[in-house]
């Protein structure tokens, strides 16, 4: 018996519906949905291999968003008569994409994933990038692959005063700002975007208007979810760790990197003294295990060691504070004439 699609749909504002359909396309895919509003519909699939390459150290997720020439009922008219490579503006979405799911894996999750977003079918007052994030959430949401909670993005411009999450095209050409807002139902993720003029409250009424329609957003994913009938996430294999060599690591190196990380030093002068501290730091681990002369630390080793003594130290870069604006100067030259005009 064929799976039935199943089916969520909710208002953004204004009478516009969305709806969120799993079951129904890409079956094979760890997790698949699709996201309609108007005559716009977007595809997201996500697949995740079960075990991570051995010796890997790294997250290998992909994350690409693109816009079939199909989607507006043409086929490509060059001489291949297929889709090129993705364009800036594909690329640039499929960066917002990223940076908001990226922090939802586990830290120690190292398995490969492929998050694809196609528009499918376009309308030509709802702009697509806006939902993207949505979509490729959703996918995430109906599969077991393991993330810690759920997101989703909206764009929020002002159109005659008035915020407005999801804006339709014609309406974006009168906003003066331009806001992009990821979040799950707790804690904002990632924002950008720009605008004519801002001020402080403007941006805090921008960022709660954009998180009151995210979590709606989040409670139809989770109710999608519900409905298919996730009941957990798939286990992995976690990464060796050695908890008594992080310890010793800390316990030498920490604060010397620390006094590095703030000091008045140049580039050059800080890469030297970090390299020296790693030098340092491998002569102390060979005289704790005893090992003889001439005999050097196992590799692996040597590259927990190498990633414990550089973990990020609370400040930025440099002596100046986390919270410090620092200021900028700039100047337009007289000497450059062709250059500037």
């Amino acid at each position: 018996m064929l799976q039935q699609p199943i089916r969520k749909t909710f208002d953004i504002g204004d009478g516009r519906m969305v709806t969120i359909e799993t079951g129904r396309l890409a079956r094979q895919a760890d997790g698949s949905v699709t996201v309609s509003m108007g005559n716009c519909m977007i595809l997201a699939t996500v697949v995740a291999t079960k075990e991570a390459k051995e010796g890997q150290s790294f997250f290998p997720l992909s994350v690409d968003y693109q816009e079939k020439f199909a989607a507006a009922g043409r086929i490509p008219g060059s001489f291949f008569k297929r889709e090129a490579r993705l364009n800036d503006y594909e690329i640039l979405t499929s960066r917002l994409i990223d940076r908001a799911l990226r922090p939802l894996f586990p830290e120690d999750y190292l398995c490969e994933v492929q998050v694809l977003i196609t528009l499918i079918s376009s309308d030509a007052e709802v702009l697509p990038d806006a939902m993207a994030c949505l979509a490729a959430s959703a996918a995430l949401a109906v599969s077991d692959i393991p993330i810690k909670e759920i997101i989703s993005e909206v764009r929020v411009g002002r159109v005659n005063g008035q915020f407005k999450i999801n804006p339709s095209r014609s309406e974006m050409e009168n906003s003066d700002i331009d806001f992009m807002v990821a979040a799950t139902d707790k804690n904002l993720m990632m924002v950008e975007g720009e605008a004519k003029e801002c001020s402080e409250a403007d941006l805090c009424s921008v960022l709660q208007v954009a998180h009151d329609a995210i979590r709606l957003q989040v409670k139809a994913q989770e109710e999608l979810r519900d409905l298919k009938g996730v009941k957990g996430k798939r286990d992995y294999t976690r990464p060796l760790q050695d908890e008594i060599l992080r310890q010793k690591v800390n316990a030498f190196a920490k604060q010397k990197v620390y006094e590095v990380s703030k000091g008045k030093y140049s580039k050059a002068e800080r890469s030297e003294k970090f390299k020296a501290i790693k030098e340092e730091l491998m002569e102390f681990l060979k005289k704790d295990a005893n090992l003889p002369e001439g005999e050097s630390l196992p590799d692996q080793t040597k590259k927990w060691a190498e990633a414990y003594s550089l973990r990020k130290v609370g400040k930025v870069i440099g002596p100046r504070d986390a919270v410090l604006i620092q200021q900028i100067e700039n100047r337009a030259s007289d000497r450059l004439v062709s250059a500037v005009g």
